[in-house]
């Protein structure tokens, strides 16, 4: 849940109220005297379970399969989960969390929660349930058993309308029901009744009375006192119920008189499912299925099994969270002070803030790109893939001794979107909050599996979920060249200002044309380097910052005096190398008038319908600067892939590369043209398909996140690293491990980055490619321009080192070209070893001391094969 800080401080005051109050009876269904049998864990075979089976005594056994059974208990909805082939037991909830000392009254109550809610009231005032403690133990829950299965139904706080009393009854049919009560309790049903009759009312208050309740034309009426508290109403359904009175009769009531007394409180009811399938459990959440009182109030989260599988105080391992290429989070660190970790799967939306006037904190670049979380305790181990919903969801994680002795992570979805819109000039300083709507056709969907033994670690966890996209067709195995891929981006333009007889104007600065760039791939061949893979950006109109992709023509510059786009893309292709052209299908540098962009219409808003821009900051100090980069909503992107692949169809193009539509994912909360995040994913990777239909799936991602893998078959800017989060205790290549074998890969230009030995590293550590970034002019074209920061990209000051760099990494990747990664590990600090499908074994060591493994010595900050694969 978001204002994780925040809500600590009220879950400690409500602790505080929790511990004087008196603890409430926990409720029965009637789901509950219906196949109520307990599981007797001697006849199922005790002998062969661990002792941590020991609660499944009294849970139901609710569905079974060759891998796994569902365990129920029936009481307090918690389940388990017992995979047959080891016999582990992995439960919803901790078991001890009632005897746990380091946790508050209320904490041990919120750890028997299966999920909990975040709501906003009309006056922007935040609240939270959880579905043990304002569902569980008031007895609001229904247990529906279903195929593989079982389905619970919560309510979540309580709700008048809920009560089983007439809101507006006729006098005739009150008289009857009080007619079957106790002289007592029909005095006081009469005492919260207020008597309408037609003859008594005069004027306008006849007229008001007639407009809610129009039954009263007919017959006198009986309507609850607006101020009858609720316990009253509690005792008043007690009486009702006794009398024969039901919904139905109080349905039919408010339909022959009028109008029900509105709902002022804030109430929930979500079913949530789970199933196995085949070797995982998936927890699912339908929110067109949640119903809630929307009179003022508006649900914004869910968290959803916040303490699955989560590891006790003495337990040793670590949780995995995807920051970035992906990180560790120790079992009990003792960073009981440091921040829960919290993030947004695929980074935050800019459409939400775009209004920021200074840069996140947080590197973009290395924010969640794949939907996935776990953690390992001992010899065993669970991972979880957010299946549905992932645009909307979050991943959070914390250590034990904040809160509670626990160590939890866990997924959460956004059911509503908010933001405030100002309104200075209508009624001064104030704002006032909007939402966005809630129509998404999925569900919250969770899948669980688990691991055991020596495939129990972020290994392990990782290839299960190479698998699951093998499986679901979103990773094909690549044929690749024996020699480790020499990626080289070249630069064709920029425009720049300069001036003619004092008047400033934009020009278009050459920097890379087609022959110059035809001459430095020669020099790589000549030099013995035959896997190239070649980036073209700043080709067309506007150059590397340039015109919208709908009006995609190409610099004239770059041709004259030497070849044409299509002698160049035909030389390298009977040179067998790919060329990816760079188009930009999300972001616009220069709006130009008739480009078949318009902004107006084709920009995603904001909830007031602002258009949502994004911007540039400044290095230095991170503020917004005044270059403004306007977006392509995402329900305009597909007819602007139309439009880009209509424009370049005369040339012989074969590959793209599709820049920020990898990785960056933003709604348009404009009426007419609403996309949220999750819809955005859909028409995001529709515009994305057909490019690849076109291209012969030649495309080149940048950074991608998940749901682009299936359409990229190299990519650049692959995340090395995290954002290195004060919780995080080691950042692993869990996204390379996912990818490799399956695409071409490379992280970020060596030319580029501040660190070259170390990015280097991080490249062996994870089997990557190399890149380089490259013009042909000299550096200092670029000074007083907007691109500065390109302050290191001319070729001939590179080339040597390129070279002498390319073949230190190809004499010890070449030929592990094709082969996934089956196991990372860390060996001692700063020592992280490597394992290939056939056995090869790389030791990348990060210290300033040599190393020796398997009587290998590695130099300092060096690599090298310890083991030669077959």
């Amino acid at each position: 849940m978001k204002y994780r800080s925040l809500k600590k401080l009220i879950c400690f005051i409500l602790s505080i109220t929790l511990l004087t109050s008196v603890q409430k009876q926990t409720g029965r269904t009637e789901a509950e005297e219906v196949n109520s049998d307990t599981v007797n864990t001697t006849q199922q075979g005790a002998a062969a379970i661990p002792d941590d089976t020991k609660q499944l005594e009294g849970m139901k056994l609710a569905a079974e399969n060759d891998a796994l059974e569902l365990y129920i208990d029936e009481a307090e909805t918690d389940i388990a989960v017992r995979v047959k082939s080891s016999g582990d037991v992995w439960y919803s909830n901790p078991p001890g969390a009632q005897e746990d000392t380091g946790a508050t009254a209320y904490y041990q109550k919120l750890m028997k929660s299966q999920f909990s809610i975040q709501y906003y009231n009309d006056n922007v005032q935040s609240s939270e349930m959880d579905n043990y403690n304002d569902s569980i133990a008031e007895g609001q829950f229904e247990l529906q058993y279903i195929e593989n299965g079982v389905t619970v139904v919560y309510t979540l706080g309580k709700t008048s309308s809920k009560l089983v009393i007439p809101d507006v009854i006729s006098e005739e049919r009150m008289n009857y029901y009080t007619g079957q009560m106790e002289e007592k309790a029909a005095k006081k049903v009469f005492r919260n009744y207020t008597l309408l009759s037609l003859s008594t009312l005069t004027g306008s208050e006849k007229d008001d009375y007639l407009k809610t309740y129009p039954g009263l034309e007919k017959q006198n009426i009986y309507i609850i006192k607006a101020g009858a508290k609720d316990y009253i109403k509690e005792e008043l359904s007690g009486y009702f119920t006794t009398a024969g009175y039901t919904l139905e009769e109080k349905e039919k009531d408010t339909a022959e008189n009028g109008k029900a007394a509105e709902d002022d409180k804030p109430w929930f009811k979500i079913p949530l499912t789970y199933t196995l399938d085949q070797d995982s459990l998936k927890v699912t959440i339908d929110p067109k299925a949640i119903e809630y009182n929307t009179n003022g109030y508006y649900l914004i989260d869910i968290d959803l099994l916040e303490y699955f599988g989560a590891a006790g105080s003495k337990e040793q391992g670590y949780m995995f969270v995807p920051d970035g290429s992906g990180a560790l989070i120790n079992l009990n660190s003792g960073k009981v002070k440091a921040p829960a970790y919290n993030a947004p799967v695929y980074s935050q939306d800019k459409t939400l803030t775009f209004m920021n006037e200074w840069k996140s904190e947080v590197d973009e670049n290395l924010a969640v790109k794949l939907p996935v979380f776990g953690l390992k305790t001992g010899d065993k181990a669970w991972y979880a893939i957010i299946e549905e919903g992932d645009g909307y969801g979050d991943i959070t994680a914390e250590v034990s001794g904040v809160t509670n002795s626990y160590n939890n992570v866990f997924a959460g979805f956004s059911y509503l979107k908010y933001g405030s819109i100002s309104l200075d000039e209508i009624v001064g300083s104030n704002s006032f909050q909007m939402y966005s709507k809630a129509d998404f056709e999925g569900t919250y969907s969770v899948r669980y599996s688990f691991l055991h033994g020596e495939n129990a670690d972020y290994s392990g966890m990782a290839a299960g979920y190479q698998n699951y996209l093998i499986n679901k067709g979103c990773l094909s195995k690549i044929n690749n060249k024996k020699d480790t891929t020499f990626f080289v981006e070249y630069i064709g333009a920029i425009e720049k200002y300069k001036s003619f007889i004092g008047i400033k104007y934009r020009a278009t600065q050459t920097l890379t044309t087609f022959e110059q760039a035809e001459k430095i791939t020669g020099l790589l061949q000549e030099a013995g380097i035959e896997n190239i893979s070649v980036k073209y950006s700043g080709w067309s109109k506007g150059g590397l910052k340039g015109n919208a992709v709908t009006d995609t023509h190409v610099i004239s510059k770059l041709t004259r005096k030497g070849i044409s786009l299509k002698k160049y893309l035909a030389d390298m292709a009977n040179k067998d190398i790919p060329v990816f052209m760079n188009a930009d299908f999300q972001y616009v540098y220069q709006d130009k008038f008739l480009d078949g962009y318009y902004k107006l219409s084709n920009a995603p808003r904001y909830f007031d319908n602002t258009v949502a821009q994004t911007a540039e900051y400044n290095v230095a100090n991170g503020k917004k600067t005044d270059t403004v980069i306007n977006l392509i909503s995402p329900d305009y992107i597909g007819k602007a892939a139309d439009s880009f692949m209509s424009a370049v169809s005369k040339y012989p193009i074969t590959g793209v590369s599709i820049g920020s539509v990898s990785y960056d994912l933003y709604s348009d909360l404009y009426k007419t043209n609403y996309t949220d995040r999750q819809m955005a994913i859909s028409k995001n990777t529709q515009a994305v398909k057909a490019l690849a239909d076109e291209y012969g799936n030649r495309l080149l991602g940048d950074n991608a996140n998940a749901y682009i893998l299936p359409y990229v078959n190299s990519m650049l800017n692959a995340p090395m690293d995290s954002n290195r989060y004060e919780i995080i205790d080691e950042v692993v290549p869990f996204y390379e491990m996912v990818i490799r074998g399956y695409i071409d890969f490379a992280g970020e230009p060596l030319n580029m980055t501040d660190d070259y030995t170390t990015t280097l590293l991080k490249s062996a550590e994870s089997g990557a490619g190399i890149y380089f970034q490259w013009i042909y002019s000299d550096n200092s074209v670029l000074k007083d321009t907007d691109f500065d920061y390109l302050y290191s990209v001319n070729y001939s000051n590179w080339l040597d080192k390129a070279i002498e760099t390319y073949k230190k990494v190809n004499g010890v990747f070449k030929g592990l070209q094709g082969q996934t990664i089956t196991k990372h590990k860390k060996l001692e600090d700063g020592v992280y070893k490597t394992t290939y499908e056939k056995g090869t074994e790389i030791v990348v060591n990060y210290n300033q001391e040599p190393v020796t493994v398997n009587s290998i010595t590695i130099p300092a900050k060096d690599f090298a094969i310890v083991k030669e694969g077959v």
